[in-house]
């Protein structure tokens, strides 16, 4: 299968091999392989007519829809780089991440996207898709610009040219671009699939957005390597889901704890057909064990426990070997090519059982940040090794059990969220003094989002009005679950905020729920 082993190769194998075989079904449009093929040869040539090159940064505000895998193959062919937006985003989080990578084009799914870019001004190519705008070009007319050209695919190195640069929120608020080369998210699928014991003849359930590294890995690579079935989700709800499992008989089923929780209360109550379900991963927070084995029992999933980061891509996972027990309360072993071991606070290595930091080195580690040399060096050390962040133990076979982070990271629903950039947005209202905000764990959601607000004097502002400020400020997996007002900040004596006072609740005035 060696043809397989590229980008490039992976579309021309299988429309080869099975060019009738239904390849995606995004709910609305299904593509057969052939299909698929031609129209990534299409719009590869297309794109090379409006002069995107090798190196030239692309950047998607879709949802999932089967327009984002023809994207995705088609600036491979190009050598050009992904850099995929998540259409939720608010306003001046889409701005963020415009200006930092400056895209020589820009592909959108709403109206509303294209008034943000008339306003800011850049100069990049404004691609439509399923709408048509006067004087813009259209996924489906560059589709027609591009039926009769023919593009050899570039040639590029896998372990050093970037492929996608995927934009994810920094501690203050502002986004950190990190680099991911073909062979990170390449092999990174292939490992997992492997791990899944994928064959050509899985059906994958894509409920996660393919704007994230999980979807764009599991959703896209992993299935198509293996000559499988896509079938996105474009609004995830439960009810959907399990209808869709019954429908297109799902056997492989992705997701975060979240998703897998709401998906067995609603088949509790209303039964669907999901017999066909195999396996699948759950991964996006500590997985907890009630679930897993829920998730087994209920819709009758052998459910895979998952370790993985934007920056380390894939670590660690299960599998279909080991017993119960290893499945339910570790996140597996560390993938053939990955190295992990736990450090202490001076970087010293930890013996077996012993809680420390989680450190990874192998073909999952991504290039860097994006123009971040300084910050790169703060996670990657001079040896290659990549700081998790994570806490962790290894025992004596090697598997991993994730205890806690070391960072302040907020995992909300499979989403990050980062406390700096919520504080950011309350800091800009005139009646707030200080605000301090943090994740409290919660079965659902993994943790819910905390905000903790001091305000000024005689301020006649209220739980639900502070709530309602960060509406259309920030997307809505960020809104507090829950503003507390206080009298005074808790401070230890190094006169820092003393969160662990705060989540006591010793200074509430009242909140917001």
């Amino acid at each position: 299968m060696n043809n397989q082993e590229t980008f490039q190769g992976i579309l021309d194998y299988w429309a080869e091999i099975a060019p009738d075989r239904e390849a995606i079904f995004d709910g609305q449009q299904r593509r057969t392989f052939r299909e698929l093929k031609e129209e990534v040869q299409c719009l590869a040539f297309a794109l090379s007519q409006l002069e995107i090159r090798k190196g030239d940064k692309v950047l998607t505000i879709i949802p999932n829809w089967y327009e984002f895998i023809v994207i995705f193959f088609a600036l491979a062919k190009l050598g050009a780089i992904l850099v995929p937006c998540n259409e939720i985003f608010a306003k001046n989080e889409i701005c963020d991440r415009l200006q930092q990578v400056e895209p020589k084009a820009v592909f959108i799914a709403h109206k509303s996207h294209f008034c943000l870019l008339q306003e800011q001004k850049l100069a990049c190519e404004i691609i439509t898709t399923r709408f048509e705008e006067k004087d813009l070009l259209s996924f489906a007319k560059l589709l027609e610009k591009g039926r009769n050209g023919a593009i050899r695919p570039v040639e590029v190195d896998s372990y050093s040219d970037v492929f996608t640069i995927m934009l994810t929120s920094g501690s203050t608020g502002r986004p950190k671009g990190v680099e991911l080369t073909y062979e990170n998210l390449f092999q990174g699928a292939k490992s997992i699939g492997e791990r899944l014991e994928c064959t050509h003849q899985d059906i994958f359930l894509v409920p996660v957005p393919c704007s994230h590294l999980y979807g764009l890995v599991t959703g896209i690579v992993l299935p198509l390597y293996f000559g499988g079935k896509i079938v996105l989700m474009e609004n995830y709800s439960p009810q959907e889901a399990l209808s869709l499992i019954e429908q297109e008989k799902v056997t492989v089923h992705y997701g975060v704890p979240t998703m897998f929780i709401r998906e067995i209360n609603e088949h509790l109550q209303h039964k669907k057909d999901v017999s066909s379900l195999r396996t699948g991963m759950i991964g996006g927070t500590m997985v907890d064990e009630h679930l897993v084995r829920q998730i087994r029992s209920v819709l009758n999933c052998n459910i895979m426990v998952a370790y993985g980061s934007t920056e380390a891509v894939t670590v660690s996972m299960t599998t279909l070997q080991d017993d119960l027990e290893l499945r339910t309360q570790t996140a597996g072993r560390p993938y053939e090519g990955v190295e992990v071991k736990v450090i202490d606070g001076d970087g010293k290595a930890l013996g077996l059982g012993e809680v420390g930091e989680l450190i990874c080195k192998g073909f999952n580690v991504m290039k860097g940040y994006h123009l971040a040399p300084e910050e790169t060096a703060k996670i990657i050390d001079e040896n290659g090794w990549l700081h998790t962040g994570d806490l962790g133990t290894i025992d004596r076979s090697g598997y991993i059990r994730i205890v806690g982070r070391k960072k302040d990271t907020i995992i909300r629903g499979g989403y990050n969220i980062y406390p700096g950039e919520v504080e950011k947005v309350y800091y800009t209202h005139p009646e707030v003094l200080e605000v301090c905000v943090m994740g409290v764990m919660q079965e659902e959601l993994g943790e819910q989002i905390y905000a903790f607000i001091q305000l000024k004097k005689d301020s006649e502002e209220t739980e639900t009005t502070l709530r309602e400020y960060t509406r259309d400020k920030i997307a809505k997996f960020k809104i507090p679950d829950q503003v507390i007002l206080i009298k005074e900040m808790p401070r230890s004596p190094n006169g820092k905020i003393d969160k662990k006072a705060l989540a006591k609740g010793r200074q509430v005035i009242r909140r917001y729920s």
